[in-house]
């Protein structure tokens, strides 16, 4: 018997065109809101930014993402954060990739499983996944103490090898096919778990090749 079929997509990037973090903090908290949070991390996302996102020269690029949220999150209740996401959800269509979404909804059509694995954060992924069709939410979470979010991240960042770490704990090589799509250094870990990768850039879908 043929295996199961698990598609794999990143989220930003690839489903979309755009990075949505800066875009849901401004959705949150305004222009305001978005300058300061963005200016008590500045010095740290540039690094960043330059090394591709990668941790490097002891900044951490979980911790950096993770202090430019506080400002947002820290003290919002969840029912508050969740009509936050679901109203997100028409920025999001507005900066889709329509070839990926295009071949996210032909493997729905195939029958196969849809999963988005993403290092953004779950509040505004999941929504946008749930009204459309995504089977699966595998994202960077957000620690909740009684009915409000701290600011802090609840595990790890999901990103590079946090992305395999979390697919495996549902879907292994052995028992499922796996197909993976991406767009960034962040994704390789996750191209090399599978058994088939696409790179997604510039509206284009590619076979990936490794570096």
């Amino acid at each position: 018997m043929d295996k199961p079929v698990v598609a794999l997509f990143d989220f930003d990037g690839t489903i979309t065109r755009s990075d949505t973090l800066p875009l849901f903090i401004r959705h949150a908290t305004g222009w305001g809101g978005l300058a300061l949070s963005m200016l008590s991390t500045l010095p740290a996302m540039v690094i960043l930014a330059c090394s591709g996102w990668k941790s490097v020269w002891g900044i951490d690029a979980g911790s950096t993402k993770e202090r430019l949220l506080r400002r947002c999150f820290a003290s919002r209740t969840v029912d508050d954060v969740a009509c936050l996401g679901n109203q997100f959800i028409p920025k999001v269509n507005a900066v889709l990739a329509p070839a990926v979404v295009e071949r996210m909804q032909w493997h729905k059509a195939q029958g196969h499983k849809v999963v988005v694995v993403s290092a953004s954060v779950d509040v505004w992924v999941k929504p946008w996944c749930d009204a459309h069709g995504v089977d699966e939410v595998i994202a960077t979470r957000l620690q909740v103490e009684g009915n409000t979010y701290t600011g802090r991240f609840m595990g790890p960042n999901c990103n590079g090898r946090e992305k395999v770490a979390r697919i495996a704990e549902l879907y292994t090589p052995d028992h499922y096919h796996l197909v993976a799509y991406g767009n960034s250094s962040g994704d390789y870990p996750m191209f090399r778990y599978a058994h088939e990768a696409f790179l997604c850039t510039d509206g284009s879908i590619a076979p990936f090749q490794e570096p």
